[in-house]
């Protein structure tokens, strides 16, 4: 009986521990298991130096030289095209879908064209270019 006493109180300690540690990661309490802490714009990447960070969290800024968007598409997002516009494969690509893009006091547009931005996320290798996908507006800023 204490063996298994045992065995459950090591099982139930062990789910804590994961359940613990999963719900960190998705409130960005912990950047992911092992990224550390979750970067911030003082301090960001250029977007034509992040080709070393993909699957890394990161702050990137550029300026934005394109705005997109395909409605048609899961999702319905936006892009912000960093560096150089779409098709050019040497940009770095925002994309922010609908559901995120419904908050923004100023939805992204035209107007951005121009400006310099901050993003925050996971950098990510998409058909050769990278990308971060907004999951918050909060980790976009316009300068």
């Amino acid at each position: 009986m204490d063996r298994d006493r045992l065995r459950l109180f090591a099982g139930t300690a062990l789910a804590v521990v994961v359940v613990v540690a999963f719900g960190l990661s998705r409130i960005g309490g912990v950047g992911g298991l092992g990224d550390g802490p979750v970067p911030t714009c003082q301090d960001p990447v250029a977007w034509d130096d992040t080709s070393l960070r993909a699957g890394q969290r990161t702050a990137v800024t550029g300026v934005v030289v394109q705005v997109g968007a395909a409605p048609e598409a899961g999702g319905a997002p936006s892009f912000l095209n960093l560096g150089n516009a779409h098709p050019d494969d040497e940009r770095f690509d925002i994309v922010i879908y609908e559901q995120v893009s419904e908050r923004f006091d100023v939805r992204p547009g035209p107007a951005w064209e121009g400006r310099e931005v901050c993003v925050q996320g996971r950098v990510r290798d998409r058909d050769g270019v990278l990308q971060i996908i907004l999951e918050d507006p909060a980790y976009l800023s316009v300068r």
